[in-house]
């Protein structure tokens, strides 16, 4: 596969909505057959919603679900492995793909992530997605209770993993597979006859170690729903380089995850006055303690209520 340093930007193509086939009804060809069509459209919208429904039921795992969050703003997501599964059954086609190479020192020295970048398409529907992997990304980065050398990591390895996420988030881009509510998901599973409970509960501050006390442990699961939800409503916080935090919108596509770590590492950079420069941050909450941790929670809930 051909690597560009610098891959063309393609803006994602909006998929259609009620207000976009209404403006067409009005504005282009045969008011009375665009009705037709679009009448025909929302029947058969509930046969392909369960149908979509029966296939994400069949043919994943358990561990292929994750729920992040609890209560009324619990969400559901479907791994990259669980999506290509899926994806089995659609016609779906991948293409115009890109990869690239970063090179990056943070507090724990050299490491690197691979980016891959495309296009998705389904039938007449089109979307941009994205899939990023680094050497900080724990699965494959970290052993035992430290971060592993980067010359001791398989550099194919990171390269799959982030082309696997860029799959993933394609698909799940096209399927309307991400951030599904925890109660729309216990529902689906509801009418197949499966219990919910077929999500895994993902516990971003439980399992802690190095000596993080029992405030640190609650402040990181606290600091870690919050950039969760931010992310799920498809706002990241970001700083300039002056370090002034602030927020910005991301794509609907966008890695939930993969952007509450770079929220993550947002609000853990700041400016040194000693040095005249920005100094990076790191991605892991779990690597926050003490005061700069509760700094950095402080000014999520600030940044998440419009301040």
């Amino acid at each position: 596969m051909e690597t560009k340093t610098q891959p063309e930007q393609v803006e994602a193509t909006p998929v259609e909505g009620p207000s976009t086939e209404i403006a067409r009804v009005l504005n282009e060809g045969d008011p009375d057959m665009q009705l037709a069509i679009l009448e025909k459209k929302a029947t058969l919208a509930i046969r392909f919603s369960q149908a979509i429904n029966t296939i994400l039921i069949t043919q994943t795992y358990p561990e292929d679900w994750k729920q992040f969050g609890e209560g009324d703003k619990a969400t559901v997501c479907l791994s990259s492995a669980g999506a290509e599964r899926v994806a089995r059954h659609f016609g779906i086609k991948i293409f115009e793909v890109t990869n690239r190479k970063e090179e990056f020192t943070d507090t724990l020295g050299k490491g690197y992530r691979y980016i891959f970048e495309g296009k998705a398409a389904m039938g007449d529907r089109l979307t941009y997605a994205q899939g990023t992997y680094s050497t900080r990304d724990k699965f494959l980065g970290y052993k035992g209770n430290s971060y592993r050398a980067v010359e001791d990591i398989n550099e194919n390895d990171i390269r799959d993993a982030a082309y696997h996420i860029f799959t993933g988030n394609a698909i799940k881009g096209l399927l309307g597979l991400r951030g599904i509510p925890a109660a729309r998901f216990a529902e689906i599973m509801g009418r197949a006859g499966e219990n919910a409970d077929k999500s895994t509960k993902v516990s971003h501050g439980a399992g802690t170690q190095g000596g993080t006390s029992a405030d640190d442990t609650k402040n990181q699961q606290e600091l870690s729903k919050i950039l969760i939800d931010m992310a799920n409503a498809s706002q990241m916080i970001v700083v300039d380089d002056i370090g002034k935090y602030s927020t910005e919108g991301t794509s609907e596509i966008a890695d939930s995850i993969e952007v509450a770590k770079a929220s993550c590492k947002a609000l853990t950079s700041f400016y040194s006055k000693k040095d005249s420069k920005m100094v990076s941050g790191i991605e892991s909450i779990k690597a926050l303690k003490g005061k700069r941790l509760s700094i950095a929670l402080e000014n999520a809930k600030n940044l998440q209520q419009g301040g």
